[in-house]
């Protein structure tokens, strides 16, 4: 008996229709897949650049927080006004002729202006910032305390303090010594009786150019060094301004009376704190970014810039360490 024959089954299968729609959405899906993907990849590199900003201006604030918290440092005492210049002394003039020996000026500085004598590097100064400049002793003694001047140390301007005076020289000038009435060695067991140390002078200021791009700003400072000469030095690409206003005391307790601009300390006044801002800008153009904001700190008030370039402006308040009522 011959098999019985199955019939054949008709399979369904998805029309032209349904598969253009299934399309369609496969497509829509991947497309907002992808838009999410581009916008959440652009906020990560928003945010990268502003958090890059901040590490720098941390950086660069870092850089002269240590040096303008030490202003008015002298080794065996802070005061500016018992400091003597060394007549003999040779010190470098292109910054102007105390540049290097005003120990009473040990915070001041330029206010919305460059008008220092030696002209600032990187294409010159940026318009409308200040110049800080800071003057002390170095933390590091010259030790043990001698005499003769290590050769390492001839070249340079020093300083030697005891307890009541203090004196500003250049061993290479005065028979690579100390000059007369300071005592040249340490009593053992006991605190010592003179204290030689290397005079610090550095003027912040920011100028057009930087390392990284013509017409990109950075933080420069001109410093005393050896020879002795001044050198100018960039810190850091990508600041675009820097202001600064000085905490004075005008009724001799230390603490401050009245925050003023450089160069208008009032008269008998002395300072003992510093307010800082420094504003930082971004190297590229952030394509359909849009700043609308403005910025008012210290005495600048600037309208938004609208220019693409993401910024940031930090400020701290530094006391000073060595000021005493």
């Amino acid at each position: 008996m011959s098999p019985q024959a199955t019939p054949c089954k008709r399979h369904a299968g998805s029309s032209l229709v349904e598969l253009m729609i299934a399309l369609v959405v496969n497509l829509c899906i991947i497309g907002a897949a992808i838009t999410v993907y581009l916008k959440a990849s652009e906020t990560y590199i928003s945010a990268e650049t502003v958090a890059r900003l901040q590490e720098n201006a941390r950086y660069a604030m870092g850089i002269i927080e240590a040096d303008v918290r030490m202003a008015n440092f002298w080794g065996l005492h802070n005061q500016s006004d018992v400091i003597t210049t060394n007549t003999v002394s040779a010190f470098p003039s292109s910054c102007g002729a105390n540049w290097a020996t005003d120990a009473a000026g040990f915070i001041t500085g330029e206010n919305n202006a460059y008008s220092l004598p030696c002209a600032a590097s990187g294409g010159g100064a940026e318009a409308n910032g200040d110049v800080l400049i800071v003057r002390r002793a170095s933390a590091q003694r010259v030790s043990p305390q001698s005499g003769t001047v290590a050769a390492v140390n001839r070249d340079r301007v020093l300083i030697v303090t005891n307890q009541l005076a203090g004196e500003i020289f250049v061993p290479k000038d005065i028979g690579n010594s100390i000059p007369a009435g300071y005592a040249t060695s340490d009593p053992a067991n006991a605190p010592p009786l003179a204290d030689t140390r290397e005079m610090l002078v550095n003027a912040y200021y920011v100028s057009r150019n930087s390392s990284l791009a013509t017409g990109y700003p950075a933080l420069r400072r001109k410093r005393l060094s050896a020879g002795p000469s001044i050198a100018d030095e960039e810190l850091l690409p990508g600041v675009e301004d820097l202001q600064f206003q000085i905490g004075a005391d005008i009724d001799g307790d230390a603490n401050v009376d009245v925050f003023v601009n450089p160069a208008a300390v009032p008269a008998g006044g002395t300072p003992v704190s510093v307010r800082l801002w420094l504003r930082v800008r971004a190297l590229d153009r952030d394509n359909g970014y849009v700043d609308t904001r403005g910025f008012e700190y210290a005495d600048q008030s600037l309208p938004a810039a609208s220019d693409g370039y993401r910024r940031a402006v930090i400020h701290k308040t530094l006391q000073l360490r060595n000021v005493s009522p």
